[in-house]
């Protein structure tokens, strides 16, 4: 195996699993879907059918309709079953997200006035400790081909984002073809770290590089924090946002940006803390670990941040203020959120006192119509 600070791709990067937390957690992470026949998810009602309008209020206490959703995952019934049938999630029960189902998933949406949500998958490289090489492609092809299966079932509801396992740098770039030219993904999903390596690593370049030949949109998604034992605090409401933050100064510090200039990032969550610090990057200069004022204020606008869980009063006029209106997406973090989740992250932003009109229409729609065409025109 090379190693990951030669600047050569791995061949095979070590994953590790903790085995008490395997089977509860994976499931829990493993967002994957798998190919289903179409009458899997034909729906009857009314919502299905005819997805809230831009131009129409919702029902509910919702005020804004039309919303594009693009942080939401799925994990549909064939793809839970292979996960099942390898011992990554237990037979019955389970986390919330990985007992999705389309019904609930249009009812929610529907209720929160999101006219379309872009689906994604990621799972964490920790968890894919004792699969081998054969069996990551397998579960990586499912679930890819469930994503578009959704997604061909309600075109004007669904886009996806395909996930690439990065612990394989050549089922990564075989994903990312088959995803992109076959599928017709949205763009692709990673994790924020493998095996203990963060986005910014140059074992990871072989795989940005054909992103950014593509010009692909990539979603990322945090987990715990690599080489961080447990702690008192859910890894949710810290670890999750550190990671974030981690990978993003990690792709500044070692200027993945530049050198990979065409990729479209969102970073969920609001972008952890990044956002909040980025200041620290310039005044880091000073301690030998930092970037200049320019560098700095040119990688805030770099990314995109969707609104999953950090909107409220104290938070909104920061993220404006670091990235502007244009570079901000809706986001629910649905089915992970919860039911009530997504109904309080959709309050916060019809309720923020910082977001005046025109902003919050970027927000909701204007915003992910530029970032994702192809979805637009699915919509009409």
């Amino acid at each position: 195996m090379n190693d990951a600070g030669d600047g050569q791709a791995p061949d095979d990067l070590d994953v590790s699993a903790n085995p008490n937390r395997r089977t509860a957690v994976l499931g829990a992470a493993a967002l994957g879907a798998a190919a289903l026949t179409p009458t899997a998810f034909q729906v009857t009602s009314a919502a299905a059918a005819d997805p809230p309008s831009a131009d129409t209020a919702s029902s509910g206490t919702f005020n804004s309709a039309g919303r594009i959703d693009v942080h939401q995952h799925a994990n549909p019934p064939a793809s839970r079953q292979w996960l099942i049938d390898h011992g990554l999630l237990p037979p019955s029960g389970g986390p919330p997200w990985a007992q999705w189902d389309l019904a609930s998933t249009l009812q929610i949406m529907d209720q929160t006035g999101v006219a379309a949500a872009v689906l994604s998958g990621p799972v964490p490289a920790e968890f894919l400790s004792g699969l081998t090489a054969d069996l990551i492609r397998e579960m990586t092809r499912i679930g890819n081909d469930g994503l578009a299966e959704v997604v061909r079932s309600q075109p004007k509801r669904f886009g996806f984002f395909a996930y690439l396992p990065l612990t394989q740098v050549d089922i990564a770039l075989e994903a990312a073809a088959y995803a992109l030219d076959t599928l017709k993904a949205d763009g692709v999903s990673v994790n924020m770290h493998a095996a203990g390596l963060y986005l910014g690593d140059p074992s990871f370049d072989p795989v940005l590089a054909e992103l950014n030949r593509r010009k692909a949109v990539v979603f990322t998604h945090p987990f715990n924090l690599a080489g961080c034992g447990g702690t008192p605090v859910a890894e949710f409401l810290v670890d999750f946002l550190a990671d974030t933050t981690r990978a993003a100064v990690k792709m500044v510090l070692a200027g993945t940006l530049t050198r990979f200039p065409d990729i479209r990032w969102i970073l969920p969550h609001g972008g952890g803390f990044f956002p909040y610090m980025a200041g620290r990057l310039q005044l880091g200069t000073y301690l030998g670990a930092g970037v200049d004022e320019a560098t700095a204020v040119r990688a805030l606008k770099r990314f995109y941040y969707d609104t999953a869980m950090p909107t409220s009063p104290h938070a909104t006029p920061s993220l404006l203020a670091a990235a502007g209106a244009d570079r901000i997406l809706y986001g629910s973090d649905w089915p992970a959120a919860t039911a009530d989740g997504a109904r309080l992250n959709a309050r916060a932003i019809d309720t923020d006192p910082f977001l005046d009109a025109a902003t919050r229409r970027r927000v909701n729609r204007e915003n992910a119509q530029r970032l994702l065409p192809a979805l637009a025109r699915r919509m009409g």
